[in-house]
């Protein structure tokens, strides 16, 4: 049981690591509105006080991030979906998956398509009926991973995936300790989550409250990742940072390419006498100027990838996300 915390002169906490039970003293990082991040030396976790999952509601209403929706494919902005199909060569039929986390079904349909026997589990009611409902896939299930174990005692899966997920987690070890039961012999964990390392940030500015609390808890790095894993009772097979992908790639570049020219437009026709009161004039001539900004610099990321990929892997940078494979001891 944690310690309940107590800041130092140093700007350090003294209280347990919620991850590895660490009792020494904490180094603080950048807080986030009324949430505080700190640094566990021990295990190289950061994480976040309070540290508590906000429930199911959060994602049902969280619609920016998580939106009501059925999706035949996966998330582009990252390639472990890519990745850990990539890693079964021959046939998967009559192999069993369970993707933990499967928001709108797209990496479901991608594995049902691939061969396998696939099982979804989300914490959004209404995405799951729309997964049954427009793709089709009707094994899929609402709650947490603990209550999936309690209700499926002796089930047991060949692959187990937690992509984006690990880091939500206020219990990531129960969580993980279940994820290993659930596995057969021979069976494979594939898990995602952000780099803690990573070169390049995309979650800045409007994008920042993707990686912190309530979303983000844990915030991890390569060699944290393995320990906590070890830790549950799990060999690793492979893990690394994954290259950025296109879109990804797109965002940032915009997120960097921010002059202000259109908002400083906008507000001032807003302000002036003459401001239109609907989406025309000068409010329509600058929305269309950002449609085109947005043109002309994703042609640049699609320009410029290959260059930016050469460089990712000459320079030895670090990814935004960290891919893990890893099997039960």
């Amino acid at each position: 049981m944690a310690r309940s915390c107590a800041t130092t002169e140093r700007g350090c906490v003294a209280n347990d690591c919620p991850l590895c039970a660490g009792a020494r003293e904490k180094k603080e990082l950048a807080p986030w509105r009324t949430w505080r991040w700190w640094d566990c030396a021990e295990c190289g976790i950061a994480f976040c006080t309070p540290f508590k999952n906000p429930g199911a509601g959060f994602y049902q209403d969280y619609a920016d991030l998580y939106p009501v929706e059925a999706t035949g494919a996966p998330d582009a902005m990252s390639f472990e979906y890519r990745e850990c199909l990539r890693s079964f060569s021959g046939s998967v039929d009559g192999k069993k998956l369970l993707d933990v986390g499967c928001g709108s079904g797209g990496f479901l349909n991608w594995a049902r398509k691939r061969g396998f026997t696939v099982t979804g589990l989300d914490f959004d009611a209404a995405r799951l009926d729309l997964v049954k409902s427009k793709l089709r896939i009707f094994d899929v299930h609402q709650g947490s991973l603990l209550d999936f174990l309690a209700s499926h005692v002796g089930q047991n899966y060949d692959v187990v995936t937690m992509f984006q997920v690990l880091e939500h987690l206020d219990q990531p070890g129960a969580w993980l300790e279940s994820a290993k039961i659930l596995l057969g012999p021979g069976g494979r964990l594939f898990l995602g989550t952000p780099n803690r390392d990573r070169t390049f940030d995309p979650f800045v500015d409007g994008m920042a409250q993707v990686d912190n609390p309530p979303n983000h808890l844990t915030r991890w790095r390569e060699s944290s990742l393995k320990a906590f894993l070890e830790k549950c009772g799990f060999k690793i097979v492979e893990i690394r940072s994954l290259p950025v992908p296109l879109p990804l790639y797109a965002l940032m570049l915009r997120n960097k390419l921010r002059f202000g020219l259109a908002a400083q437009t906008l507000s001032a026709a807003q302000a002036s006498s003459e401001a239109p009161k609907t989406p025309s004039g000068k409010t329509g001539a600058v929305r269309t100027l950002v449609k085109i900004k947005e043109f002309l610099i994703n042609a640049l990321a699609w320009i410029s990838y290959p260059l930016f990929r050469a460089a990712f892997k000459i320079l030895g940078w670090e990814g935004v996300v960290l891919y893990c494979v890893a099997e039960a001891k």
